[in-house]
C-alpha cells in the first residue's frame, strides 16, 4: 500500500536503507534522517508498505519540483514498485510541471536499473553534473 510517510516508519526505513545503502553514492545516515524527517514534515514522502516491510521510499520536494530519493527493498525490485512511487508522486504536481532527478549518467553500470526505470516512467536525458564528486546526469519528466 502506498501511503505518506511517518514519523514511526524510520526504523522500518533504516532497516532498509542498511540493504541498498551502498547503491545511493556519498550517503550518510544522518544526512539522510534528516531529509526523511524534513520531507515528512512536509508531507513530501511516500512509502510502499508491505505488511511492515518498506517495498520501497520516493522523496520529494514540492517546491524544488524535484525527486531527492527513490530506493526499493531488494526483495521488490522489478515489480512496479518504483513506477507506482512515481505514479504517486506525480499526482502532487500540475500538468505542465517539469519533476527533474539527478542520477548515474548514461554507462555506469550502477544507473542501469534506475535509469532504465525513470525512463519508463517517462524522464527524458539532460545535462550531466558531478554530485559528491560523482559523475550523475540530470533527468526531467514534464507533466
Amino acid at each position: 500500500m502506498v501511503r505518506y510517510v511517518l514519523q514511526e516508519d524510520k526504523e522500518m526505513i533504516l532497516s532498509m536503507m542498511e540493504l541498498v545503502k551502498d547503491d545511493f553514492a556519498g550517503y550518510k545516515e544522518e544526512d539522510f534522517l534528516a531529509a526523511l524527517s524534513e520531507s515528512i514534515g512536509k508531507n513530501e514522502a511516500f512509502i510502499d508498505d508491505r505488511n511492515g516491510v518498506p517495498a520501497g521510499l520516493i522523496l520529494f520536494t514540492k517546491a524544488g519540483k524535484e525527486l531527492t530519493f527513490l530506493a526499493t527493498h531488494p526483495d521488490y525490485r522489478k515489480n512496479g514498485v518504483a513506477n507506482g512511487l512515481i505514479r504517486k508522486m506525480t499526482e502532487c504536481f500540475e500538468a505542465g510541471d517539469q519533476i527533474s532527478v539527478v542520477t548515474f549518467q548514461d554507462g555506469d553500470p550502477k544507473g542501469i536499473a534506475a535509469r532504465a526505470c525513470y525512463h519508463s516512467c517517462g524522464f527524458a536525458d539532460a545535462e550531466e553534473l558531478v554530485v559528491f564528486d560523482y559523475p550523475c546526469q540530470k533527468m526531467i519528466l514534464k507533466l
